[in-house]
């Protein structure tokens, strides 16, 4: 009868050499977790999707003869998400991530999202894997940075920051700095009260301007006489 487990030859003669052999063989096949590259990204509708990984851990056989791992298909990847709310950043292939490995079969329960029995009574095992997020990547050209001992925040894109919300956005901070053209598509107003006014470093510019109800482009001060008589048209 063959050797079921592919001990070394010199460890057939040697019964303790053996059983220590077998021992580890059958705890390389419990799998925790391992650091793995992103082969492919497959967001889907309505939840979170799948990537398929391939592990960066090579294996040995017992020869010592390095031999790479097959790739892990449909492996969901992690969200972090409470109810509605979410910050949405999917894996892009190339990543190198963290995939964690299931207790039991979960593929029932990545069809259904809901809970259910184990499909089979394999344990441990690497068709079982999540994708949990990037390790040793390099710095990325767009994040939002916390900066240690709570001293700020910056939010970095090298493209176009949309703001989307049906209702109001709010400010609250001693200065707003705008180091940037402003164009309003809508109207603006002023709240302000108090001691001190609006003020504005340069020429304002614009069509027309309504100050105290008056409009300024076509208001004429009645009763002023000129040497030929009342004014015709707008004047200080």
């Amino acid at each position: 009868m063959g050797n079921l487990y592919n001990s070394p030859f010199e460890s057939q003669f040697d019964p303790d050499r053996a059983q220590l052999f077998i021992i580890a063989q059958l705890l390389r096949g419990v799998h925790t977790c391992d650091l793995v590259k992103v082969l492919a990204v497959r967001p889907t509708g309505g939840k979170v999707g799948f990537v398929d990984v391939q592990p960066m851990t090579l294996e040995t056989d017992t020869n010592k003869v390095v031999l790479e791992q097959a790739p892990i298909f449909n492996v969901p990847y992690m969200r972090l998400q409470g109810g509605a709310s979410a910050v949405k950043l999917d894996p892009a292939v190339g990543d190198i991530g963290l995939a964690m490995f299931a207790e039991r079969d979960i593929t029932n329960i990545k069809q259904t999202a809901a809970a259910a029995a184990p499909a089979t009574d394999r344990t441990f095992s690497t068709a079982d894997a999540l994708y949990i997020g990037g390790v040793l990547n390099p710095d990325p050209t767009q994040y939002v940075e916390f900066l240690p001992g709570a001293g700020g925040i910056n939010i970095v894109s090298p493209a176009t920051i949309s703001v989307q919300t049906p209702g109001n956005v709010h400010f609250t901070a001693a200065q707003v700095v705008f180091d940037a053209d402003v164009i309003f598509n809508k109207n603006v107003s002023s709240t302000k009260t108090g001691a001190g006014v609006n003020t504005f470093a340069a020429p304002i510019a614009a069509p027309d301007a309504i100050i105290n109800g008056v409009t300024q482009s076509t208001h004429q001060h009645g009763g002023v006489t000129t040497g030929s008589g009342n004014t015709t048209g707008p004047h200080n």
